[in-house]
């Protein structure tokens, strides 16, 4: 066999141009399927990054409205969550903000209306959220709903371009139901908040106070349930799709039979979706590149038979000589797999600089290169058996040449 392989490479070497013409066939396949696997594979990491941040553990609520009785199909009160927490074991916690509009001013600057949230205990911890200096709310703050607000890193420069928020005022101009002049709150900031941006948390231009500030001072009498939407913290992110299925079940027992109560969502389930999004659009994009592969094998087995023709002579010699036919038929086999491997080294190597040069040139930073390892050597297999395939009937024409017919030639 080491013979065999001494022997191609020294034919390869005698029709140099050839060898190359032949090698382009499998050269371009094997790194068109390493430039479309990697693309892929740095994309898919790329919006997983994006994802990591997003509270994968975390599925929001909202309601939904009947539109004959005009009242919501779930109200979230105390009754709903304790319901949900102890029925669905999944879930860690479930938080309800109150939110309302207010103008964000200290003295003569503004940064316009804002939504801010009127949060409850352990919210900012079950989100990860990270102060950047200041603290967050005490249980007293809480539990008293104290005049105080952690903002948004955003706010803070905007309203404080001296520095440190923190012990200074700002005052929300809430306006009336009523119709009659605005609400004005002074509030003592405490904290500022690290940039967060994703699809749950803007935490930049956020404002934050504390839950009970809302029920004191702002609640519609007689109506302390006024929340529309609930945020649920579950104990591990792959639990999101049974636990969304339970509390769609609940929430349509408590709607008298509506299947759509509420509606949920979760980057857990979109990350999902977007995974087989992206497996069938790699498969695809793969499968297309493939048949570069496929041609560059009958390119193979093309240039095979023309060497066996051209060979028919020294078959001739090594069969009188005492060859079998499993020897002349491994000598083309070798030949044809040496050929292949050469050229799936080859494109593996030119794969992986191309699509690297790209992505790193060519792409904007956040867009992450991640090299293929799967998809690389799953081309360089197929290359290989991709030149033992085509490479097999011209063996198999060879090994049962005449030597007589062969030596006369």
């Amino acid at each position: 066999m080491f013979e065999d392989f001494i022997n191609a490479m020294h034919n390869f070497k005698t029709n140099k141009t050839r060898t190359v013409l032949s090698l382009l066939g499998i050269i371009i396949g094997v790194m068109s399927v390493v430039i479309v696997t990697t693309m892929g594979s740095s994309l898919y990491t790329s919006v997983a990054d994006q994802f990591k941040d997003m509270n994968m553990d975390v599925i929001t609520i909202w309601q939904q409205w009947n539109r004959n009785t005009r009242r919501a199909y779930v109200v979230f009160n105390d009754s709903y969550r304790k319901r949900l927490m102890t029925e669905i074991p999944e879930i860690k916690n479930v938080f309800y903000a109150n939110t309302f509009n207010a103008h964000v001013n200290r003295k003569d600057l503004s940064v316009g209306a804002k939504t801010v949230s009127a949060v409850e205990p352990g919210r900012f911890e079950a989100l990860r959220m990270e102060l950047d200096y200041g603290s967050f709310f005490s249980l007293s703050d809480y539990a008293r709903g104290f005049q105080k607000a952690v903002i948004g890193d955003g706010i803070a420069k905007e309203l404080f371009p001296e520095g440190n928020a923190v012990g200074k005022n700002l005052t929300l101009q809430i306006g009336s139901r009523s119709g009659s002049p605005p609400y004005n709150f002074d509030f003592t900031v405490i904290g500022v908040l690290k940039e967060k941006n994703s699809w749950l948390i803007r935490s930049s231009q956020a404002v934050y106070v504390p839950g009970q500030f809302y029920k004191n001072q702002l609640a519609r009498a007689g109506d302390s349930e006024d929340v529309d939407s609930a945020e649920v913290v579950l104990y591990s992110a792959e639990d999101g799709t049974a636990a969304e299925e339970k509390i769609k079940k609940i929430s349509s027992e408590l709607g008298g039979g509506y299947e759509h109560s509420v509606w949920t969502y979760s980057a857990k389930n979109e990350f999902d979706q977007f995974s087989k999004v992206m497996d069938m659009i790699n498969l695809v994009l793969t499968t297309v590149a493939g048949i570069s592969l496929l041609v560059g094998g009958i390119g193979i087995m093309n240039i095979m038979l023309v060497t066996v023709t051209e060979r028919k002579r020294e078959i001739g010699i090594r069969k009188a000589l005492g060859a079998s036919n499993a020897d002349i038929r491994n000598q083309f086999l070798v030949e044809s797999a040496a050929l292949t491997l050469t050229g799936g080294f080859a494109g593996v190597i030119l794969g992986s600089m191309i699509s690297k040069f790209v992505i790193t040139s060519m792409f904007p930073p956040e867009f992450i290169y991640s090299f293929n390892l799967n998809g690389t050597l799953i081309a360089f297999a197929v290359s290989v058996s991709i030149g033992i395939f085509f490479g097999l009937h011209p063996a198999v024409k060879a090994a049962k040449l005449d030597p007589v017919a062969a030596l006369a030639e």
